[in-house]
């Protein structure tokens, strides 16, 4: 039994106690792992962080500067009536960053607003959201991938030939063409190639696997974006499970208005793209004072 139940006669809902209640657990399956969702939830209860008002953030711990990346920082601006995120380095020290202020209702409309995209598009074309992760991710570490490869390829070529030097070196000093001092010193040479050579190769083969898992990383972050196509609402819970972090940038000004970019790391998903949308501006109300102060020039 749920929460709630609706009184059809009259259409309105009314809370159902909870000692009356029926929990079924594991009745669907899942979206998520339970290791995700309860990591996910622990994450919440560890970045809550309630203010003067009571006010919980549904962003809280998410939030980085895209510059120096440390947090974001809750304040108000003109007095309580807007939130802002303003990076923490810039609160502490005005010549060390810039202030990256972006409004609660911009950054949440942002962030909704790609999710909605990426998840309308993994629900509609699976294969092209998949692809999509795995090429911005391969933007984003170059040609990680195809360098890795070719590497490889020749550390391996090189390991073959040092062993057959062995077996050659092995030959010579057996049959006297070879001296025993340049025996020992060849087998000191080759053996520290050899080694360099392994830790070389064991290096590359980790870097191809995580070109693996990101390919692998992408199909789940599609699975899981679809799940959630038609979304209009964020939370705490479905921002963490979507989302590792929002980085955000300077403003800038532009013939049309302020424009600002936020960049998402989706979990499993990594970074897929930027957004940019135009910024809310508000008077600063230490420049002037009177009713000015409190209008806002909305250009989102």
């Amino acid at each position: 039994m749920c929460k709630t139940e609706v009184v059809f006669k009259v259409g309105k809902y009314k809370k159902v106690p909870e000692a009356e209640r029926i929990r079924v657990d594991n009745t669907h399956e899942p979206l998520v792992s339970q290791e995700v969702f309860d990591g996910a939830n622990a994450k919440i209860l560890s970045r809550r962080r309630d203010t003067t008002d009571n006010f919980v953030s549904i962003f809280s711990g998410l939030v980085k500067c895209g510059t120096c990346g440390k947090a974001l920082g809750l304040r108000y601006w003109t007095g309580k009536r807007h939130r802002v995120y303003v990076c923490t380095t810039y609160a502490h020290n005005t010549k060390a960053c810039t202030d990256h202020r972006i409004f609660y209702d911009d950054l949440y409309d942002a962030v909704l607003a790609d999710i909605q995209y990426h998840a309308q598009l993994a629900f509609e074309d699976r294969d092209k959201a998949v692809a999509l992760a795995v090429r911005m991710n391969d933007k984003a570490e170059g040609s990680k991938a195809k360098s890795s490869e070719g590497k490889l390829k020749q550390a391996r070529k090189r390991y073959d030939e040092v062993t057959r030097m062995f077996d050659r070196l092995y030959e010579d000093s057996l049959s006297g063409r070879i001296s025993n001092d340049n025996f020992t010193r060849l087998v000191d040479k080759y053996q520290a190639e050899q080694a360099q050579l392994l830790e070389q190769i064991d290096a590359l083969e980790r870097a191809m696997q995580e070109v693996r898992d990101t390919r692998q990383n992408a199909v789940q972050w599609a699975d899981l974006m679809a799940e959630y196509a038609g979304i209009q609402e964020l939370t705490a819970e479905n921002l963490n499970l979507l989302v590792e972090r929002i980085e955000v940038f300077d403003r800038a000004a532009t013939d049309d208005g302020v424009e600002q970019t936020i960049r998402i790391c989706y979990r499993f998903g990594g970074y897929i793209g930027e957004r940019c949308f135009r910024a809310r501006v508000l008077k600063h109300p230490s420049r002037k004072k009177g009713a000015d102060n409190e209008k806002a020039l909305l250009v989102s």
